[in-house]
């Protein structure tokens, strides 16, 4: 898949890091021109700092998780988290298109519309904005002023939708090469790291463990947890097809119509 372009639209930052991190950093080592786009600014994404403070920090951690995966840049849209729900869905779905057409996305990356018992409302919001998006940003009528900007419909051929609980998953991608750069990205997001260590302490604590079990973890050395939960993650999934890890999909691609098989 070289010298393809590669557009993962994600609601919050370590959306993409946490579902695809290793996918996306194998295709850029492969020559892919990948780019990370998020629709919120992780302001509501701690325990511990404020909406300011989390706003902040949202660029700069985005950057350094896309340095690490290799990526070519991150567009932030610029959207409170938790509220992409009150964001008018065309306006959500001409910013990703914007995107699409600016980059010429040959490839996109995002949450799954269809898939069920998704409890995250930006997910449902950003993922339906992509699929919207990325079904008809070749039709010029759609956000006509993208052609008065200068940005021309463009045809997407691929996607590869995050699947969760195995979901229809038809795809799993070997990741044990990039494993390392989707752990470094995922650190990138410390804001979001220590909020993961911190919900798995008041989860446990809700479910009955014992306090004595959990009183020596320190949400802010969150390293080891991330790590063993990913490779446990991962290493499932890559058990799966005979690797050591592995993320899961469900792809999708543009085919020759039948109609065009019969008529050459």
């Amino acid at each position: 898949m070289s010298e393809k372009v590669v557009l993962s639209v994600a609601a919050h930052g370590d959306d993409a890091e946490f579902s695809a991190g290793g996918t996306l950093a194998k295709l850029a080592g492969d020559g892919c021109d990948v780019y990370l786009a998020i629709a919120t600014d992780n302001d509501r994404g701690s325990f511990r700092l404020s909406n300011e403070e989390l706003r902040d920090i949202a660029r700069s951690e985005a950057e350094a998780a896309a340095a690490a995966l290799g990526a070519k840049g991150v567009f932030m849209l610029g959207h409170s988290d938790g509220h992409l729900c009150d964001v008018k869905r065309t306006v959500l779905r001409g910013q990703v298109m914007r995107l699409v057409r600016q980059l010429k996305a040959d490839v996109i990356f995002s949450w799954d519309p269809f898939a069920p018992f998704e409890d995250h409302p930006d997910h449902r919001a950003i993922a339906w904005a992509t699929s919207d998006a990325t079904s008809f940003s070749h039709l010029p009528l759609y956000h006509p002023e993208h052609l008065a900007q200068g940005l021309e419909p463009h045809y997407v051929t691929e996607w590869y939708w995050y699947s969760k609980a195995d979901w229809k998953t038809n795809k799993l991608v070997d990741i044990s090469d990039t494993m390392d750069e989707k752990l470094e990205a995922l650190y990138s997001y410390q804001c979001q790291m220590v909020l993961t260590v911190d919900e798995f302490l008041i989860q446990a604590r809700a479910a009955g463990v014992d306090e004595s079990r959990l009183a020596d973890i320190d949400p802010t050395d969150y390293r080891p947890w991330i790590d063993a939960g990913m490779r446990r993650v991962n290493g499932n999934l890559g058990a799966k097809i005979g690797a050591t890890y592995a993320e899961a999909f469900r792809y999708e691609c543009v085919e020759a119509p039948a109609l065009f098989e019969d008529a050459f």
